[in-house]
C-alpha cells in the first residue's frame, strides 16, 4: 500500500518539533504495517478548525491523481476538529478510493464503532452543556447585581475590587468623540481613521476597525444600562438572544453617553440597515440522503406550483438528473421523506424497550473500552518513566566520562523524540477516559436526544438524525432507510443484542406510494 502522510500543528501551543515528532510516529506505524509513503503534506500554524489549509486542500485534489491509496494522520484532530468537514473530505477520500488511518486511534467502520462514537460524542456535547448551564447559573448572580462577569471591561470603564464598573476618563472622552462624530455623519471607517490619525488605539493597544466602532455605538451600557447574556453566540452583537433570556437593568452603572444621543444614533444604525433576510428552508437530510439508482446525492430545492406561481414546494432531487440528466430518478417531497426518518427514529430506537437494551450494550462496550484504556495508559506510563531513567543514566554516563559528548547529544535526541510522541499520546488518552458513563448516563443521553427528535427546533433534530441516521436511499420505486442501531423488537434480535454478535443497524423500507399516503 502507498500512502501519504499528513502533519499539522496550530499557532496556539506548537512548534515545529510537533510535526517533527508526528512523521516520526507515522513513519514507525507504516513500517509496522509494511506501508510505503510516497508523499508528505505537512500545515504550519494553521488550526483544524477550518479547512482553509493550502497543503491540506492539496492533499485531497491529489488523492482524485491516484498516487497513493491511503492517508495516514498521527491523530484524528489533525485532520479536522470540525465534525462537518472531517465528514465532507473523509467522505472526498473514501470516494477518490484513498483510505484514512490514524497512528493513535482505530478508524473502524464496524457499526458498533459508530455508534458508539456517535453516543460518546453525543454525551460528552451533552454533559458539558449542563456544566456550562450550572456556570452560567453564578454568572446570571452576579449580572443581576450589575456586577462585573469577568473578561476585559467595556472600552471607557474600569473595574472595581468589589467588581462594580467606574469611567476611565481618558477612554469616555473617545467614546463621546466616536458618537459626535457618527452624528455628524461619519462613517465607521471615517471614525477610525480619525482616531488612528490622532494616535488613539483600543483598550487592547490596537488600531481601531469598522466592527469595534459600530460595537461601542451598539453598547447599552455607555448610558448606564448594564446588559448581560445578549448576544447569542457571545461573539458579535449582531446574532442577539430573545428579549427574556437577556438581563437588562437600567441606571446601574455610571454612564457616558447621554440617552438622547446614544437613540439618536440608534436610529441612524437602524437606518443603514437592510431589509430583513429571507430565512432559506432547512433541509433535515442533507448529507444523508442518496440516490439508490446511480449513488448520488439528493439535494434539496424549491419549486413553484401551478397558474399563480406563488405556492412554492421544497423537495429533494437527484445531483445527475439536476446536472446532466443522466439519471431518471425522480426527486421526492421534503416533509414526506423527512417525517418518515423522523416517525422511524421514534418507532425503532426512541421507544422504551429499545432504549432499555441498547443502553445495556453500549454499557457493556464502555466497559470493555476502559479495560483496554486503563491497560494501555498504564503501559504508556511506564514506557515515559523507562526513558526518563534511560536519560538521567546516560547523564551519569557522560559525568563518569565513559560516553563522550557528540554520544550523549545524540542519545538524549533519541530519547526526547520518543518522549515527544509518548507524551502526546498520553495527553490524548487522559481525553479517551469514560469510567464517569453509567447506563442512567446512557439513558437520560438517549431521553434527552427524543426531546431534541420531538422538538421544533430543526438544528437539534438535526444533531439526532446525525448521531443515528446512517443513510437514506430513495429508489425509483421506494425508500430505504438506514438506522445505526438495530431496534431489540423480537427474541431473535434481542438474544444477538444482549450476548452475541453485536446487531446495531437496522434497514426500514416502503413504496412511494405507501410514504405519500
Amino acid at each position: 500500500m502507498k500512502a501519504a502522510a499528513y502533519a499539522r500543528y496550530s499557532s496556539d501551543n506548537q512548534r515545529d518539533e510537533s510535526i517533527d515528532a508526528q512523521i516520526r510516529a507515522i513513519r514507525e506505524y507504516c513500517e509496522n504495517h509494511k506501508i510505503e509513503i510516497v508523499k508528505i503534506y505537512t500545515d504550519e500554524a494553521l488550526s483544524a478548525t477550518s479547512d482553509k489549509r493550502p497543503s491540506f486542500l492539496q492533499m485531497i485534489e491529489d488523492s482524485r491523481k491516484k498516487v497513493f491509496d491511503a492517508v495516514i494522520i498521527h491523530k484524528l484532530d489533525r485532520f479536522s476538529r470540525n465534525r462537518y468537514d472531517s465528514a465532507i473530505y473523509k467522505k472526498k477520500l473514501k470516494d477518490n478510493g484513498v483510505k484514512l488511518f490514524s497512528v493513535l486511534e482505530n478508524l473502524d467502520d464496524s457499526p458498533e464503532s459508530i455508534i458508539l462514537e456517535s453516543v460518546l460524542e453525543g454525551m460528552a456535547e451533552y454533559y458539558s452543556k449542563n456544566l456550562s448551564r450550572e456556570v452560567m447559573k453564578g454568572m446570571k448572580e452576579t449580572a443581576l447585581q450589575a456586577k462585573h462577569n469577568g473578561g476585559k471591561p467595556p472600552y471607557g470603564f474600569i473595574v472595581n475590587p468589589d467588581k462594580t464598573y467606574s469611567i476611565n476618563e481618558l477612554e469616555a472622552e473617545v467614546v463621546k468623540t466616536i458618537f459626535d462624530l457618527y452624528l455628524s455623519g461619519y462613517g465607521y471607517t471615517n471614525i477610525a481613521h480619525a482616531l488612528s490619525n490622532r494616535g488613539i488605539v483600543t483598550g487592547n493597544a490596537r488600531l481601531f476597525t469598522k466592527i469595534s466602532i459600530r460595537d461601542i455605538l451598539l453598547n447599552e451600557k455607555y448610558i448606564g444600562t448594564y446588559v448581560f447574556n445578549r448576544r447569542a453566540d457571545g461573539k458579535t452583537l449582531n446574532k442577539l438572544k430573545p428579549d427574556e433570556e437577556i438581563i437588562r437593568i437600567e441606571n446601574a452603572m455610571p454612564a457616558i453617553i447621554d440617552k438622547n444621543v446614544f437613540m439618536k444614533a440608534q436610529e441612524i444604525l437602524m437606518g443603514n440597515k437592510r431589509g430583513p433576510k429571507i430565512r432559506k428552508e432547512y433541509y433535515l437530510l442533507t448529507g444523508k440522503l442518496f440516490c439508490g439508482m446511480c449513488g448520488s446525492a439528493y439535494t434539496g430545492s424549491g419549486y413553484v406550483k401551478g397558474r399563480d406561481k406563488e405556492t412554492k414546494y421544497y423537495q429533494y432531487s437527484c445531483v445527475a438528473r439536476k446536472k446532466n440528466k443522466s439519471c431518471s430518478n425522480k426527486p421526492i417531497r421534503k416533509d414526506v421523506v423527512e417525517d418518515y426518518v423522523i416517525q422511524g427514529l421514534k418507532d425503532k430506537i426512541f421507544n422504551t424497550e429499545s432504549m432499555e437494551v441498547l443502553s445495556k450494550k453500549l454499557f457493556v462496550m464502555i466497559k470493555e473500552h476502559n479495560t483496554t484504556y486503563k491497560y494501555e495508559l498504564e503501559k504508556t506510563k511506564s514506557e515515559i518513566a523507562e526513558l526518563e531513567t534511560m536519560s538521567s543514566k546516560a547523564f551519569d554516563l557522560f559525568f563518569k566520562g565513559t560516553i563522550n559528548e557528540t554520544l550523549l547529544a545524540k542519545k538524549t535526541e533519541e530519547i526526547k523524540s520518543q518522549l515527544d510522541v509518548l507524551n502526546e499520546k498520553l495527553i490524548y488518552m487522559e481525553t479517551k477516559d469514560f469510567t464517569w458513563i453509567d447506563e442512567k448516563k446512557i439513558i437520560n443521553y438517549l431521553q434527552e436526544s427524543k426531546k431534541m427528535l420531538e422538538s421544533e427546533d430543526k438544528e437539534r433534530q438535526r444533531k439526532v438524525i446525525d448521531a443515528f441516521v446512517d443513510k437514506v436511499l430513495v429508489f425509483e420505486d421506494g425508500i430505504e432507510v438506514d438506522f445505526i442501531v438495530k431496534s431489540p423488537t423480537d427474541s431473535s434480535v434481542r438474544d444477538r443484542v444482549n450476548g452475541g454478535e453485536p446487531y446495531l443497524t437496522i434497514t426500514l423500507t416502503t413504496t412511494r406510494e405507501d410514504i405519500y399516503k
